[in-house]
């Protein structure tokens, strides 16, 4: 039980955060999102503490973009809305989180030791979910989404655990946090009357989390640690020729 003791964690503390920000908390609390955001900081922190230097950065530079996607997608783009109409503090923190706990999951030794086998399960819940998703909730643009995730999944070899426990990860927080009423989609997308229908959550949305990664990684390699970048060049290099 104790090696499952991360998952077990993170299946009862999504949707307490959730229902605390949500007219659940505010009822309880008066305005829960305030607890929500003490209670993810405290997450936040406990996880920055035991993670690697690495996984440290990662986890400050995903704060920051993260923030600035929501703001982005959210509050210009109007891709999805939260409750109040604003961006939670506690969002943009959980982004640092998500990253953690997933690479923390998908570093566990008993995942390692069955990850083709692990790496077979979620593939396959991707696709019935996905598809699942398309005939139940009409969720078109959903099920695009997914299929421009499985295509660049299949080029992302050394990182395909990592981003198929986050698609499974997303799906979770997804499906909580709609139907507790933290946040909604609209009936199509970016609420655009006669276009690509989508589901409430969409299906895909997983696949963000890749521009999400792409930009961390930017921030990381290049700005901060450029040596790093020139390891890393090289590696490539090596591995097309080998």
């Amino acid at each position: 039980m104790k090696k499952y003791r991360l998952i077990i964690l993170t299946l009862l503390g999504i949707p307490i955060f959730l229902l605390l920000d949500s007219h659940y908390g505010d009822q309880l609390f008066g305005y829960g999102q305030h607890l929500t955001t003490l209670l993810v900081l405290a997450a936040f922190m406990k996880a920055y503490v035991g993670s690697p230097q690495r996984v440290k950065h990662v986890m400050l530079i995903g704060v920051v973009v993260g923030m600035a996607g929501e703001l982005f997608f959210s509050l210009l783009l109007g891709m999805y809305h939260y409750r109040l109409e604003n961006v939670p503090l506690w969002v943009a923190l959980a982004h640092g989180l998500i990253f953690a706990l997933v690479f923390r999951l998908s570093h566990k030794s008993w995942v390692k030791q069955s990850e083709p086998l692990i790496q077979s399960c979620l593939l396959l819940f991707a696709a019935v979910y996905s598809l699942f998703w398309l005939l139940w909730a009409n969720d078109w643009y959903g099920f695009l989404c997914s299929v421009a995730f499985m295509a660049i999944l299949f080029t992302a070899k050394k990182s395909r655990l990592f981003f198929l426990i986050m698609f499974a990860v997303v799906c979770y927080i997804e499906q909580v946090g709609t139907a507790t009423g933290c946040w909604y989609w609209p009936e199509t997308l970016l609420g655009i009357e006669s276009w690509l229908p989508s589901g409430n959550p969409p299906s895909g949305i997983a696949v963000f989390y890749f521009l999400f990664d792409a930009a961390v990684f930017w921030f990381y390699m290049y700005i901060l640690h450029p040596k790093t970048k020139l390891r890393y060049q090289s590696m490539v290099k090596k591995s097309l020729y080998d």
